[in-house]
């Protein structure tokens, strides 16, 4: 079979959905690979040997798909496999690169980037590396390419302004943020919604909140701007967090009624604005207006997704509204399969934190017995709750476990681990001391911190450690003057 049959490349790509039959299950094998160990690139092509075709849309749409659930390894393999068959286009050459700063690092992306012919050196390939900076938080970098940008000309849109803002805002350098907005129009560079919310969220940073009212006003006067739920959302934010509560009440009004105008306007409902308001009414306290839209969401939508469940949990909690909260917990286990481990976190986070050790145990006992998984932030969870009650041995359980079912790039709280670490020092239990060291070594979570916790573990039992030093270079750890004065008190007891 040609490359031509095996990859129909099609015009239109992102208005394309998928047919029934076509590379549904494709994905879906290729979702269920997990280990990224496992090739992507195997599965496709065993889905070709089966006699089926390939559309090019159709593979982007997988990598689009595997991107948005941070499968970076396995969007890599499929784009990649695209690119041995048809050729990249600018805009794809600027997703392979994204995806190769995500599996490889920077420094790979911009050895693409700079491998590169001129002619595809364009305003989408710029703007991705100049994305990969922004991700790395390198000014230096991110503000040499925006210059770059400028001078060819690439600079003509608000993209690579809103990147730089954002950039300034990670970094705290608030007050940067409106000299980007002037740069803007004196460019003649017309401001989008996300450029007006970056530039309300720095003066609100500046603790300038007549200047957030004064952005505000002048997006509402700005002809090419129709301000929509998310403008209003993140007002309603910068009111509540600056105690502005009559304001924000006001933005949080406006909201639904830019979200009613939507959903009337594209006859369509949208999820996320209903989880926004029950959140953000959550933060203000206000336990009707929570219950007044959830009723409404449920109207909207016969089948509640869990990040809604989550987003309604986590507001009654945080209101105190345990009762509520249970209550929603119990309704969401009645007709959910226990998929969602971190719907039931959030009310063993609230038993934790209130002490309720029994009603925690009992809930995660409920939902191991049904199947659930719990993951490494419920072990973690419980493990708080212990370690604020004193009951160390049960907290360094608990976190063994954690560490046990971790997966990808998850790590636990250093001040937990320090915390029961610091505990068997204060008591001169070594062995436990040990115990738990040996695990995160296990797993490679060790560091100077917890190196010099556990000699100060050896030295209030007198108790000289053999190899420690040597122990710590084969792990890549390197000692601090405290650890070098720990160690010479060792060896002198």
């Amino acid at each position: 079979m040609s490359s031509e049959k095996v990859l129909e490349d099609e015009e239109d790509e992102e208005e394309e959905q998928y047919s029934q039959g076509s590379t549904v299950g494709l994905y879906k094998r290729i979702s269920l690979l997990g280990d990224t160990k496992r090739s992507a690139v195997e599965v496709l092509e065993g889905w070709i040997r089966e006699g089926r075709r390939v559309k090019k849309a159709e593979i982007k749409r997988m990598a689009k798909g595997l991107r948005k659930f941070y499968r970076y390894k396995h969007a890599l393999e499929i784009f990649e496999w695209m690119g041995n068959k048809f050729p990249f286009s600018s805009g794809e050459r600027a997703i392979h690169l994204d995806l190769i700063a995500k599996v490889h690092g920077i420094s790979s992306a911009e050895n693409y980037f700079a491998d590169l012919p001129v002619i595809e050196k364009n305003h989408q390939t710029y703007s991705a590396i100049l994305n990969c900076y922004v991700k790395e938080r390198n000014i230096e970098k991110s503000e040499a390419t925006m210059e770059k940008m400028k001078y060819l000309g690439f600079a003509n849109n608000p993209l690579p302004y809103n990147e730089m803002m954002t950039l300034y805002m990670n970094m705290e350098q608030f007050e940067k943020v409106p000299l980007v907005i002037q740069g803007m129009k004196k460019n003649g560079i017309s401001l989008d919604a996300y450029s007006y919310s970056i530039w309300m969220k720095s003066y609100a940073a500046l603790s300038h909140m007549d200047r957030v009212e004064g952005v505000l006003n002048e997006l509402e006067c700005d002809d090419n701007i129709d301000p929509d739920w998310n403008i209003y959302s993140t007002v309603a934010s910068i009111y509540i967090k600056a105690q502005v509560l009559e304001k924000a009440e006001s933005a949080l009004k406006e909201l639904e009624k830019k979200m009613i105008d939507e959903e009337v306007k594209t006859k369509r409902k949208y999820r996320v604005a209903y989880d926004h308001l029950i959140s953000l009414y959550g933060s203000l306290g206000n336990k009707d207006e929570v219950y007044r839209i959830w009723q409404s969401y449920e109207l909207a939508f016969p089948i509640s997704t869990n990040r809604s469940y989550i987003c309604l949990v986590s507001s009654l909690v945080r209101m105190g509204d345990l009762e509520g909260a249970e209550t929603f917990v119990k309704k969401w286990l009645s007709v959910k399969s226990f998929d969602d481990i971190r719907v039931t976190n959030v009310l063993l986070g609230a038993y934790t934190r209130q002490g309720c050790f029994q009603k925690a145990e009992v809930l995660l006992e409920h939902i191991m017995k049904n199947g659930g998984k719990p993951n490494a932030s419920t072990w973690e969870i419980l493990a708080e709750g212990y370690i604020q009650s004193e009951q160390v041995h049960k907290a360094m359980e608990a976190m063994t476990r954690s560490l046990s079912v971790r997966q990808n790039h998850w790590q636990p709280k250093s001040g937990n681990v320090l915390e029961i670490l610091g505990s068997f020092e204060k008591q001169g239990d070594v062995k436990s001391a040990e115990e738990f060291f040996k695990t995160l070594r296990g797993v490679k979570l060790v560091s100077t911190e917890i190196y010099n916790s556990l000699l100060r573990t050896y030295l209030r039992v007198g108790k000289v450690p053999s190899r420690i030093l040597k122990i710590m270079m084969e792990d890549n750890v390197s000692p601090d003057e405290e650890t070098d004065i720990l160690l010479k008190q060792t060896n002198e007891s």
